[in-house]
């Protein structure tokens, strides 16, 4: 009997023991949970409800007055869907310009959203609109505000616009507009250059980068006319100022000297023996061979390409295999020779920015030089001898190969 209730009294101390240390792994355990839980719940006491807030879908900012900058925003104004509207524009919004002037894109906004009891919000910020005045002033106090404060997608693009932003953005009043123009800026032939591209290449080694110009265009559908948004041209940024914008040739020669930017269906045209041969860059190559010699700093360029002709209206017979495809290479290697060399000059003498990625070639392969002269890369730039080479194969002569009296519409008398 005495054993028996000695094991008894041993099995009840381990029982309560075992209790005892359930309880207190269940007291560790409840107690992060709860603190969790309770965390979990405060998620949402910051939310904007819909009817309180304005969408910025694009902005502009224009130079006012030595001191002052007008800033231009956007907004859609969303209309909460309901039951009671259902298939009467509900869950539609209506679409709103405002401008107002301040020190700072900070004050501006701060006056803007006086004049307005919804809460601005950038989440849906599509567009940033620079006037040409403001662009060749600088722009790095836009830039530090946009890349500093405010919540805006890093998808966002920048665009300049030669006159002023306000004007450009009251001519707007469908913001299915700006899906179209970033659609067209993020074409390699445009250089897209999104806030994301555009915060990196601040701090790249020339500075220097293309931006896409924005301007109206007049579509006709239906029989009435519409203003839409397209990009027109590209403007040169060098330590965040406008330099200038690039005629179409240059835009030709930045595209040759960096072929990740040349995008599909580009031609090139040369008159040959009576008439036209259009030749399609099909696949580019680009090599840059820096060199420093007794202090002087040198570039040698080497492009590749291959292509095909899409249209011969000279007298010469193109077949494949035929020594007048070798023939014509050389006509069309002098042409591209001559724009970049051209295109060159032009970014040398009065652009004065090197948008091709040179400051970097030599970053690579002189380190401990580069180190050193870093700031004055623009003075070296801007005198260094450039040496250019084409070497261009023509592959491919097409389908057909028509007379040419036939394609003028010529009658043979034989």
């Amino acid at each position: 009997m005495r054993a028996i209730s000695k094991d008894r009294a041993i099995n009840r101390i381990q029982s309560n023991d075992a209790g005892w240390r359930g309880k207190e792994l269940r007291h560790r355990i409840g107690f992060p949970v709860l603190v969790l839980v309770l965390l979990m719940t405060t998620g949402c006491w910051d939310r904007v409800e819909v009817n309180d807030m304005a969408l910025i879908i694009s902005a502009g900012v224009d130079m006012k007055d030595e001191d002052e900058i007008e800033m231009t925003v956007q907004v859609f104004i969303p209309n909460p869907a309901s039951a009671s509207n259902e298939g009467n524009g509900g869950g539609q919004g209506n679409v709103y310009t405002m401008s107002s002037v301040g020190k700072s894109m900070a004050d501006a906004l701060s006056e803007l959203q006086k004049k307005l009891p919804r809460f601005f919000s950038w989440g849906h910020a599509k567009a940033f609109f620079f006037g040409e005045e403001l662009a060749r002033e600088g722009l790095s106090d836009e830039f530090d505000f946009l890349f500093r404060d405010i919540q805006t997608r890093e998808q966002s693009n920048f665009f300049i616009c030669k006159g002023t932003a306000r004007q450009l953005l009251e001519s707007q009043v469908d913001p299915n507009t700006y899906e179209t123009l970033i659609k067209l800026s993020q074409k390699p032939v445009n250089h897209s250059s999104t806030m994301h591209e555009v915060e990196e290449l601040l701090s790249a080694e020339s500075q220097s980068f293309l931006l896409p110009v924005v301007a109206p265009a007049t579509l006709i559908t239906n029989k009435a006319k519409k203003q839409i948004l397209t990009v027109e041209g590209m403007s040169v940024i060098q330590k965040q100022k406008l330099k200038g914008f690039l005629s179409p040739e240059d835009i030709m020669g930045v595209r040759l000297l960096r072929p990740k930017d040349l995008g599909r269906n580009i031609t090139m045209t040369q008159k040959l023996d009576g008439g036209n041969i259009v030749i399609k860059i099909m696949h580019t190559k680009i090599r840059l061979y820096p060199s420093i010699e007794n202090g002087v700093w040198k570039m040698r360029v080497k492009l590749t390409l291959d292509g095909n002709v899409i249209q011969n209206s000279s007298t010469i017979n193109i077949a494949k295999g035929n020594d007048a495809m070798r023939r014509i290479e050389e006509p069309f290697n002098q042409a591209m020779k001559e724009i970049m060399l051209h295109t060159l000059h032009r970014l040398q003498t009065e652009q004065k920015a090197d948008v091709v990625g040179f400051a970097r070639a030599f970053h690579k392969k002189y380190p401990l030089i580069w180190r050193d002269k870093k700031g004055e890369w623009t003075s070296i730039f801007q005198s260094m001898e450039m040496q250019v080479e084409v070497d261009s194969t023509i592959q491919g002569p097409g389908v057909a190969n028509i007379p040419v009296y036939q394609r003028r519409g010529e009658v043979s008398d034989e």
